[in-house]
């Protein structure tokens, strides 16, 4: 990112529109979302991916980009959802679902929490899952918490919606990670076929109708004293042994 460019300062009436985003149906009624970090915006920018407007907070280095502003630190707050904002912020279309072949998918049950959710999609392309799968009610993937969470990753990471009924249909191999799974999961040998490992939502874990149709059940043994791990923990787990393959 190019500095010392000048931009000019942004307008009231178009500080107020961008405001807006920070509300979820209005997120989703305009196809855009404020992405915030210097970090963020630089892995995008590495994956190819553009931001529409930049947005810097005033007196710091500015940045080249097709269409940019300086805001006050005020309006920074107003642009973002996070309680202390960083000073660059840039404006991107939500990310879209896509959905490809692979050979080996993480699907997500019902996981509600968003930092949770982009540290998954974060895992995902550090361990170069091949896709996302996610059932209709994981929460929404277009929350600014999801995308600072993921680093930008939800943009570089295939996702797709799917219900748990229609799983079968995608004819690949299911398992799923679980508590009580019964292969320990440094014993399992993923098939040679595409296949997908299910994880559960963080209080319920996962759903019954999931083991109804997993071919097994895979575990994380745990010789310390807790019941459970967090769901994104036992993602990058589970992720950094299937590499291992």
């Amino acid at each position: 990112m190019r500095e010392n460019v000048a931009v000019p300062k942004m307008s009231n009436e178009h500080l107020r529109y961008l405001s807006k985003l920070k509300q979820k149906k209005f997120r989703l009624q305009e196809g855009l979302v404020i992405v915030e970090g210097k970090r963020t915006l630089e892995q995008l920018f590495a994956w190819g991916i553009k931001a529409k407007e930049l947005y810097i907070v005033e007196g710091e280095p500015t940045v080249s980009a097709a269409i940019s502003y300086t805001v006050s630190e005020q309006g920074m707050k107003r642009l973002c959802d996070s309680e202390q904002p960083q000073k660059i912020a840039g404006l991107f279309s939500l990310p879209k679902p896509r959905k490809i072949a692979f050979k080996k998918a993480f699907y997500l049950d019902d996981i509600s929490d968003p930092g949770n959710l982009g540290t998954i999609f974060r895992i995902a392309a550090a361990f170069n899952i091949d896709c996302l799968i996610l059932s209709p009610k994981t929460c929404e993937i277009s929350s600014p918490k999801v995308i600072r969470a993921s680093l930008g990753a939800v943009y570089k990471v295939p996702f797709f919606f799917c219900e748990v009924e229609n799983l079968q249909e995608l004819k690949v191999h299911i398992f799923a990670l679980d508590m009580q799974g019964k292969i320990p999961l440094a014993h399992f040998a993923p098939p040679s076929e595409p296949y997908i490992v299910a994880l559960g939502n963080e209080a319920k874990g996962i759903s019954s109708s999931i083991l109804k149709i997993a071919e097994e059940t895979l575990c994380i043994p745990m010789p310390g004293e807790m019941e459970s791990l967090n769901v994104s923990i036992s993602s990058a787990i589970l992720a950094y042994t299937l590499s291992l393959n």
